[in-house]
């Protein structure tokens, strides 16, 4: 998008338009990704579509074509381990990106609900520094009464009282404080891997809820009479790699991985066809996170990478480019912001009509639902106003 590059966007926007002392980016492309860009052309400009995407308040959809056929139906494909595919029916979307949502809200502050809490199996929390020194000393003071429950020092349950060792008694006496620099970082080293040892139980622990949530909510039932769409779920962990390892590719991780991320894209299939003599897929895709190669990954990890990726696919791929293009986007401003900019929907061309033709229409997006429903409100307005 910018760099020292002889094309680059940047560089474009600045000759289409020189009135703009500087464009700053409010979210990215990758590089051989095409399609809606949306860019500031002030700071407060920037700083509402920043807002906007870190309160979750921007529906994106991407346009993909994949080697292979995938099916329509979710319930004809398996996934990458031999499973059925994970699937949503279209009238169900809305749930289940609020509870995706929520559960990646509760991943990120590392806290469960009050309900989850309370739940059997929910990780005891992570102790700091000073509290694995004062429950070290309340072991001690157990032990000395005959009451050995405590976990630390491994003791059976109703052996007799002891008595303490000069040293340990005058260690049950010491504050925080006491400690020195050395006992203190010891103490907070293994309050280090207490803090890992938590949050790989309760990544697990989530990764179990979504399972029970899926049950409950069943996605993938119709509930209507009438046929819907149905959608396929790839919810795959993904992991980056550390910089220091100089690796590029983003890696599918396990739920009780602490470094893997909560990733979850919607795809529906649009149509096939056949391109140079190969079987392709044309699908729509709802990120539900900005995971780095999230949906080249996804794709690649269910058995079909998107044409032209090689390096998720085939590095003997001969299409001509990356065929994933951001189709359409909204930003969800506020009453405010929509007075100050307008609407902020924005759609593009489908470059792959001619690949693929698409067979049946679909969005994700509820812009036009939104629209409707503010239509319908201020007609009602209008005509309460007429008649008083």
């Amino acid at each position: 998008m910018d760099g020292a590059f002889d094309v680059t966007i940047e560089k474009a926007l600045a000759r289409d338009f020189p009135d703009v002392a500087k464009f700053r980016w409010i979210h990215q492309l990758d590089f051989a990704t095409s399609g809606v860009l949306v860019v500031g052309a002030s700071k407060e400009a920037t700083a509402t579509g920043c807002r906007l995407f870190r309160d979750k308040r921007v529906q994106k959809e991407y346009l993909a074509v994949v080697r292979g056929h995938l099916p329509f139906n979710p319930a004809d494909s398996n996934a990458a381990n031999g499973e059925a595919a994970k699937a949503c029916t279209f009238s169900k979307l809305g749930l289940l990106i609020q509870d995706m949502e929520e559960m990646e809200r509760l991943k990120n502050q590392q806290r469960g609900s009050k309900a989850h809490q309370k739940t059997p199996g929910y990780p005891r929390g992570a102790r700091h520094g000073p509290n694995l020194f004062t429950m070290e000393q309340a072991q001690l003071l157990r032990e000395s009464q005959g009451d050995t429950r405590g976990e630390m020092r491994g003791t059976t349950a109703g052996a007799g009282a002891r008595e303490l060792t000069p040293a340990e008694l005058a260690f049950t006496k010491m504050t925080w404080h006491d400690l020195t620099k050395e006992e203190k970082d010891a103490y907070t080293q293994k309050a280090k891997v207490d803090k890992q040892r938590f949050l790989r139980e309760f990544a697990e622990f989530l990764g179990k809820e979504k399972v029970k949530l899926a049950r409950k909510r069943k996605y993938d039932c119709l509930d209507r009479e009438e046929k819907e769409p149905v959608a396929y779920i790839f919810d795959a962990p993904i992991i980056e790699p550390h910089r220091s390892t100089g690796m590029f590719r983003m890696q599918v991780g396990e739920d009780q991985n602490t470094s893997a991320k909560m990733s979850t894209t919607i795809a529906f299939v649009l149509g096939h066809a056949t391109y140079n003599g190969q079987p392709v897929t044309k699908v729509l895709l709802r990120p539900l996170n900005g995971r780095r190669h999230q949906l080249r990954l996804h794709l690649a990890h269910h058995g079909f990478p998107i044409a032209g990726d090689v390096t998720y696919g085939s590095q003997e791929d001969d299409a001509p480019r990356m065929m994933l293009h951001a189709w359409r986007i909204w930003l969800r401003g506020r009453p405010d912001d929509q007075k100050k900019y307008g609407d902020l929907y924005f759609e593009s061309p489908d470059p792959f009509e001619s690949i693929v033709s698409s067979e049946r229409e679909i969005s994700t997006i509820t812009y036009h639902k939104h629209k409707e429903v503010v239509a319908q409100a201020d007609a009602a307005k209008a005509s309460s106003d007429e008649e008083s």
